[in-house]
């Protein structure tokens, strides 16, 4: 893994990041919602929450959690996981892309709730809480955004900065795009478009899984 060249891994994470927002999830689901309910701007302020929180994760993990699992080797046993965890995740996606792009579309058709009920009380709130109550998310920091971090630190704090941009530029091209559509009651692209999306990112993360395990058993 060490042998990584920057580039790389910067490409890995924003195509790792982009592949997971853009599949199905509650805080794509939860910003539907909210703006059927609030309008568009309320979407945006729910989804710049759930920025934030990225934000704070990646820093808290950048500058503690994994020094301190790399002074106790834990970094070891985490770089595995993470590879069987991208390529499981990307062959998932690559099976349920036909269901994901489905469901989007039936949560996207259904009833708003009511004004008096709305299904999140205060965007900017519901943009923390929504993605905090999900165990996937913390799943993939522990293991996938984890590993990405601790390869970066290789280069530096300017790895970890140039990491950090390539996980937000993730996340705001699926986001960005989402707001929009919200905006005009469209969805962001064609349920053709969006499955083949879906099957190509797959196959990415299955890829980038197996080289990091192939990095991990080659020295070996």
């Amino acid at each position: 893994m060490h042998a990584t060249s920057l580039p790389m891994t910067l490409f890995s994470a924003y195509v790792v990041t982009f592949a997971t927002v853009a599949l199905p999830n509650p805080s794509t689901v939860a910003a539907s919602r909210v703006a059927l309910t609030r309008g568009s701007r309320a979407a945006a302020a729910f989804l710049s929450s759930v920025v934030a929180l990225d934000i704070v994760v990646f820093l808290v993990i950048a500058f503690g959690l994994q020094p301190l699992l790399h002074g106790v080797g834990g970094t070891k046993l985490l770089m595995p996981i993470a590879g069987v965890a991208m390529v499981v995740a990307g062959v998932v996606m690559v099976m349920t892309a036909p269901i994901a792009v489905r469901r989007m579309h039936i949560e996207r058709a259904a009833p708003a709730p009511s004004p008096g009920r709305p299904s999140i009380q205060g965007p900017l709130l519901g943009g923390i809480l929504v993605p905090s109550a999900n165990p996937g998310f913390w799943i993939w920091w522990a293991t996938v955004g984890t590993s990405f971090i601790h390869t970066a630190h290789q280069w530096g704090r300017p790895g970890v900065g140039l990491l950090l941009a390539a996980f937000l530029a993730g996340v705001i091209s699926w986001y960005v795009p989402l707001v929009f559509a919200l905006r005009r009651g469209r969805d962001v692209m064609s349920p053709r478009v969006l499955r083949w999306m879906l099957v190509v990112f797959g196959v990415a993360m299955v890829a980038f899984g197996l080289n990091l395990l192939w990095r991990i058993v080659a020295p070996l």
